[in-house]
């Protein structure tokens, strides 16, 4: 993300991730990642740029939850080795069907109004983010909403990871408040 928070500019492109350069080295290398996720949650923004980008769907051998109002944009995809289900609005059934299929390391891929649903319903655990040296000043948040509930995290890791980035991780900080205020 953007040192103000943002996961796209307000034309939803991520030109400002060019300013992580080289010499960026995360703590934990992105395969490590993704070997523990056992399935995806994913916005139609994030994958229609992933598409349109001629990435196609990276993640296909993971379960993938797609948020979109499109019918279409699944189909965009092609097959894919693990099933693609399209869900849309509130999101509560679609992560009690993940919870049900037994899915217990979620990846929410993007993006922020989808992050922020997820956050909204006391899904997020951990964050784990790399902050870029910019400011992009409007776009989607790592969070977008303008009502959502507090949420408090703790630092579990953050550092210098090469060139002019930190890398940062949170986790869920579920002590009740009276707890933490006591003497």
């Amino acid at each position: 993300m953007s040192m103000d928070g943002r996961i796209a500019d307000a034309a939803n492109g991520l030109g400002f991730l060019d300013t992580i350069g080289e010499g960026h080295v995360s703590p934990a290398p992105f395969d490590d990642f993704i070997a523990t996720v056992d399935a995806v949650v994913v916005g139609a923004t994030t994958l229609r740029w992933l598409l349109d980008g001629g990435h196609g769907w990276p993640h296909d051998d993971l379960p993938t939850w797609l948020v979109s109002h499109d019918p279409t944009l699944g189909e965009r995809v092609g097959a894919t080795r693990a099933p693609l289900s399209r869900v849309e609005g509130d999101l509560s059934a679609a992560f009690a069907a993940i919870e049900a299929a037994g899915h217990a390391h979620v990846w929410l891929a993007g993006g922020g109004a989808v992050a922020a649903q997820a956050l909204a319903l006391d899904r997020v655990d951990d964050v784990i983010v790399t902050i870029a040296p910019t400011v992009v000043g409007a776009g989607a948040a790592l969070f977008d909403a303008t009502d959502l509930p507090e949420r408090r995290f703790r630092v579990l890791a953050a550092g210098h990871t090469g060139g002019d980035t930190v890398d940062v991780h949170w986790t869920r900080d579920r002590t009740p408040s009276l707890l933490r205020h006591a003497p």
